[in-house]
């Protein structure tokens, strides 16, 4: 099988990711599968030394800063994160590159007899649930990979939820929940204690779990699962901004693209004081830094002795995580961001105005079904002059007349566009040179925009 198969073969698998999830999914979901599927593999999962992490909002950040750190402290590190922005090989990494095309066509020959035989068996889940969904292989090749490659530590970032996630068969040495919201409440619950029970369901038995700042509703649904399980449950340290900087003005000839850092402060739970600084800007970040850094204290604990503040320091700085609050662009500036929920675009209208000076704000955006349109426009519509309103081409998007029938009386001025291509086209024709143009909401539009984006450039 080469590369170009193996991508054809796992095209060709349920993605819920584009489909949409439903409460009869919920109620159906079950672990079996993954299960079944590593078993054949020989229970790769079990070899690994691992961390786990979820939340609603911040986990692939806290992901990909804890092996950022890792890596710094010259340990081989094994990444798993989802969705990909651009090639599905972004979501395994080892010592933070893309796994190559022969490797990934080389996992999908090995993983494909697996999946058959899987779909054969009439014990596992309903019919209406197989063969194993895009995700669950991919996770399967992810336990697969990070073992042969012998990585000295693999950083898991769920999926969706926690409990019923495919990566939740892993036993790990440290756990961690993010800053949680009600996001996917089709399928995790319409509360945010309901929510936050979803995704207590990664802690294990004497694993300890960091926390960031939620809810008290939320944290003493945690507290008491971490209770439960005999699992010492660490609060995130409260971080603060000390040096954000000032926003970046426009500049009056070409020069190279910034890569802003803002300073972060915290004392974590062994009464360390820490001044970190990062290129993941917003006070957001300044909490998912935090969750990293005591990830990484809590490692250390568990036998990872290299990880020092040297290594800390250099990883949170090194860190990088693509379309969060990402410039890509100037005259006028590009900045992309998936804030595809509320309290991730709350974040980027928190952030954006100190990030850089702008005279005009056009806004490219485009929705899943399943969010709420209009609380995540009425938070960002005061700062945009336009919106251009879109959707991506996938079952799961917002039809772009429900995006706009939603918002329309939010915005100062709006326009449709029935393509990313569309869409970024009229942005770019409606912005002067010292404007602003944000890209955000689904991934899936990141997606687009960034496959548009490399075409271009060839």
């Amino acid at each position: 099988m080469d590369y170009e198969a193996a991508l054809a073969y796992l095209d060709d698998l349920v993605s819920y990711e584009k489909r949409g999830f439903s409460r009869h999914f919920a109620d159906a979901l079950k672990l079996d599968m993954i299960q079944r599927m590593a078993e054949l593999l020989g229970n790769p999962q079990d070899k690994l030394a691992s961390v786990h992490i979820a939340g609603t909002k911040g986990k692939g950040s806290v992901a990909a800063t804890v092996e950022s750190i890792a890596r710094a402290a010259g340990y081989r590190t094994g990444l798993f994160t989802s969705p990909h922005l651009l090639s599905p090989r972004e979501r395994l990494r080892i010592n933070g590159e893309m796994v190559p095309r022969e490797d990934m066509a080389q996992l999908v020959a090995a993983i494909k007899p697996v999946v058959e035989e899987v779909d054969a068996d009439e014990g596992l889940s309903p019919p209406g649930l197989r063969p194993p969904s895009f995700f669950e292989v991919y996770t399967a090749m992810a336990f697969q990979y990070f073992a042969e490659q012998n990585v000295d530590l693999a950083i898991f970032e769920v999926g969706l939820g926690g409990r019923l996630d495919a990566t939740n068969i892993i036993k790990p040495l440290v756990c961690a929940i993010t800053t949680l919201g009600l996001d996917h409440t089709d399928v995790l619950g319409e509360t945010i204690e309901e929510i936050a029970g979803e995704k207590a369901g990664i802690i294990k038995p004497g694993v300890p779990v960091v926390v960031a700042p939620n809810p008290r509703e939320a944290t003493d649904v945690i507290r008491q699962q971490a209770t439960v399980q005999g699992a010492e449950m660490i609060p995130a340290p409260d971080a603060s901004i000390v040096a954000p900087g000032s926003s970046l003005a426009t500049p009056d000839s070409g020069e190279e693209l910034p890569r802003p850092l803002q300073t972060v402060a915290f004392q974590t739970s062994d009464g360390v004081r820490w001044e970190v600084s990062s290129p993941l800007i917003g006070k957001h970040q300044a909490v998912n830094v935090g969750v990293a850094v005591e990830v990484a204290q809590a490692l250390r604990e568990a036998g990872f002795d290299d990880i020092d503040a040297e290594a800390v320091c250099d990883g949170v700085r090194d860190v990088a995580w693509p379309a969060r609050l990402e410039i890509v662009a100037m005259r006028p500036w590009v900045v992309l961001d998936c804030a595809h929920n509320a309290e991730s675009m709350r974040a980027l209208a928190d952030t954006l105005p100190d990030l850089v000076e702008y005279e005009q704000l056009v806004v490219v955006l485009g929705l899943s079904e399943d969010k709420d349109a209009a609380a995540i426009a009425e938070i960002i519509a005061p700062l945009a002059d336009i919106a251009v309103l879109t959707q991506a081409q996938i079952p799961r998007a917002m039809s772009v007349e429900d995006l706009a029938a939603a918002t329309e009386n939010y915005w100062r001025q709006c326009r449709t566009a029935s393509t990313i291509g569309e869409a970024t086209a009229a942005a770019f024709e409606l912005a002067g040179p010292r404007d602003c143009i944000v890209i955000t909401g689904s991934f899936f539009v990141l997606e687009e925009y960034l496959q548009l984006a490399s075409e271009a450039s060839r």
